[in-house]
Order: structure tokens, then sequence, then C-alpha cells
């Protein structure tokens, strides 16, 4: 038998990324992207599905019964009715910690702008070429720190956290991790009223889920220092915006690197944009994950994940039966 593989929404692929394809007998069908109406229509007869970002439903998943497979190039399952899949037979993959460590470098490199501010020097030299500012002997337009010494607090505990601890030790800073309310007790875990008050950079490195939305609000801003950092690489939401907004409009804090919102994709409306002409602001449109390197890993490992479902299907086939 030769399997249908549907490709959904190839748009999010970095043109460097090159797509292998499995070794056994199919036929490949590529679509850059697959709106919710069109996802029953783009299926029919797929018996694998592969996708970076198309939520697929149980309204859509019943009206597909030669589905056999879901492979998913992102690292969670929450856009897929996993207990549905279960239910009826139908794998569901997906690549967690793909992009750990560049997550992890992109995390670094906004810490390292909003210390050292090589972007906001430039900024500035555009201006002095310009004639918009004056030409002066020595330029002290932004303070410049060094990161060896300062504490580098993380809320989270997933392969990104640890590699961005990692990093960030060889560089003689100070890393403690968030303990989850006492859950997660150990020598370099503090509570985080306690990390708020004397770190020098908060990064936000966890999921979003019910106990973290919202977590860091008005009232543990004003417990960081006014020249602490707050860095967000996880989830959109975990940091109330509002209160990120007054905050830093208030100069009480040193500055905010953003690459995740709480609406994303990101739009002109959005509050945040009143910080866009800061130089202590960083907002970047939720690509800490898309380097090169780490595209090329998830699109190879989201395939061979098929390919070992075919394995394991011609050794043993499945039996499966819908539920009502």
């Amino acid at each position: 038998m030769t399997e249908k593989i549907v490709f959904l929404d190839d748009e999010g692929l970095a043109p460097s990324t090159s797509l292998k394809r499995p070794a056994f007998e199919h036929s490949w069908v590529q679509y850059s992207y697959t709106h919710p109406e069109q996802v029953v229509e783009h299926l029919r007869d797929a018996t694998v599905a592969l996708t970076c970002s198309v939520p697929l439903r149980e309204e859509h998943l019943r009206q597909l019964p030669k589905l056999k497979m879901i492979s998913l190039a992102l690292t969670g399952r929450d856009i897929v009715d996993v207990d549905f899949c279960e239910a009826n037979g139908i794998e569901v993959t997906s690549v967690p910690g793909y992009a750990a460590n560049t997550v992890a470098e992109h995390s670094l490199a906004m810490i390292f702008e909003l210390f050292r501010r090589p972007g906001a020097y430039t900024r500035l030299m555009r201006q002095v070429y310009k004639g918009m500012v004056p030409v002066k002997n020595i330029y002290f337009d932004h303070r410049i720190r060094d990161l060896r010494g300062k504490q580098l607090a993380i809320i989270g505990s997933g392969p990104i956290a640890l590699r961005l601890a990692e990093l960030a030790s060889t560089l003689n800073m100070k890393v403690l991790f968030e303990d989850r309310g006492g859950r997660l007790p150990g020598p370099d875990r503090r509570p985080l009223a306690e990390l708020l008050r004397s770190c020098d950079v908060l990064s936000i490195n966890c999921p979003l889920t019910p106990e973290t939305y919202n977590l860091i609000n008005a009232a543990e801003l004003a417990m960081m220092k006014p020249d602490a950092l707050v860095i967000n690489t996880g989830r959109g939401g975990i940091v109330n915006e509002a209160a990120l907004i007054a905050a830093l409009q208030a100069n009480r804090l040193g500055g905010v690197a953003l690459d995740v919102v709480e609406h994303e994709p990101l739009q002109p409306d959005n509050p945040l944009f009143q910080l866009i002409d800061r130089d202590d602001f960083i907002l970047n449109p939720h690509v800490a994950w898309s380097s090169e390197d780490a595209m090329q890993q998830l699109m190879d490992s989201a395939v061979d994940n098929i390919s070992s479902f075919m394995t394991r299907q011609a050794l043993a086939p499945a039996q499966r039966t819908y539920t009502a």
C-alpha cells in the first residue's frame, strides 16, 4: 500500500531547510498553509498528516478514517485532540526539546544586548551620522554592565532552562531556579519572591498553564531591583503585559526582552508597541526557536518519526475501530 503523506503548512520553514522523504513507498502533498476550514479537504485520503502549527481537532479527525498518524513538527501535542487519537488508534508524535540550545542562546543574546548595548550604540551612531545628535569624544548614553557575577533567576526546569543555566554558568553568572512552590527543593532552588528581590536577570523558560498565567504581575515586578531585566522566551501570558509596560515606563526595571506575547501573531495595535522606541526594550516575533540548525533538526526528526511509525506498523499492523 502506498502511504499518502500530507504536509499541511510548510510556510513555517526557512528556505534553507531541506525536507528529506521517507524511504517507504508513499505519495507526498505539500501546502503552504491550511486554514481550519481546509483541514478535511487537504487531508482527505491521507494516511499521515505532517504539520508545524495547524490544529487538528475532533471535528476534523472524525471525518478522516484513513488517517493513521499525525507527525507534529513542534515540541508539544496541544494542537491535537490527543484523547480522540488515542481512542481511535491514531499515532501522534512530536519533537520535544529540539530547540533547547537555540532558545537558550537567544535568551542569552537578549541578556547580552541589554547589558552591553551594542545595538543601542549602533542606533546612536546612525543618529550621529545623520546629524541628529552631536559628535562627542566619549559616549555614556547607555549603561554598560558585565554579566560576570550577576544573578540569573530562571523560572522553568526543562531542557531550555537547563541549557540556559549551563551557558550562563560559563560566564560566571550565579544561576538559581524558582522552586515551583516548594515542589522542587535543592541547593539552587529558591522561592519566587526571594528570587525576584535578589536577581539581576529574570528569565522565563516555562510553559503557560493555569498555574503560570500572570505569574509575574504588578506585585511581583515591584519586588524586583530597579535595574533588573525581564526576559521571556517561554510563553506570553506568564508576564502581565500591562504591568510590564507600566514598570518599564516608570523606569522600575533595567530592561525587558520579549520573544513571546500573549496574543500572537503580533498586531500593530498591541500596547507593547508603546515601548518599541526604547533602547531598553527588545520585542521579537517568536523567533527564538527558529535557527536554521534547529529547523533542520526539527524536520528531520518529524520525518524520522513517520518512518519509525511505519516500520512498527509493518511489523505489527494495528487494528483500529472508531468510537461513536
